[in-house]
């Protein structure tokens, strides 16, 4: 049973109909990446799952009722998610103002933390990105507005490793209803 067939049929029982509810899920999401050379070939994602999508697929996976996914509940739950790929999991990647699809996508972690649903995506780009010489431009956005994609308070993008400092993230608005907002990446060489 795919993702959003599970949270449909909650919303369903609820009482929401499909025209009341729009969007369905929030999702608060931003990308991490690890900067130890200027050339780039992966990032990762990272979504928390609403309160009532959170407590819809942890009931429908926490086959113990614990309150946590471990061995094969997690298994489960992260194979349930890959559904979302043929969404591309709602990534919008740039490079000089130029969109690329990336290579492949990974789930690599679910986890439960306070009642809240989060999963860790691996996101392999097509080619490396040199962080000196383009631009690397990340956001997320989901045209059916099915999903709505927030920023975090701590925001986009969370950087790390020897050169994160030589790197300044720009946040600019989008011009796309479904995206809440770009950000930038380049590094100094």
């Amino acid at each position: 049973m795919s993702v959003r067939h599970i949270i449909a049929s909650t919303l369903l029982l609820a009482g929401f109909s499909t025209a009341q509810a729009h969007p369905h899920i929030w999702v608060d999401s931003d990308y991490s990446l690890n900067i130890d050379t200027p050339s780039i070939d992966a990032v990762s994602a990272h979504w928390e799952f609403d309160l009532f999508t959170s407590a819809s697929l942890i009931a429908e996976f926490d086959v113990d009722g614990d309150g946590s996914l471990d061995g094969q509940e997690k298994f489960n739950t992260a194979e349930a998610l890959t559904n979302l790929e043929k969404s591309n999991y709602f990534v919008r990647i740039q490079v000089d103002g130029e969109e690329i699809t990336p290579a492949s996508y990974t789930v690599t972690d679910v986890e439960v933390n306070d009642q809240l649903l989060k999963m860790s995506l691996g996101i392999s780009l097509p080619d490396q990105v040199d962080l000196q010489s383009h631009t690397l431009s990340l956001a997320f956005g989901d045209e059916s507005n099915y999903f709505a994609m927030v920023i975090p308070e701590t925001g986009l993008l969370n950087l790390s490793g020897r050169l994160a400092e030589t790197c300044t993230p720009t946040v600019r608005d989008a011009e796309a209803y479904q995206i809440e907002a770009w950000v930038d990446l380049r590094c100094d060489p």
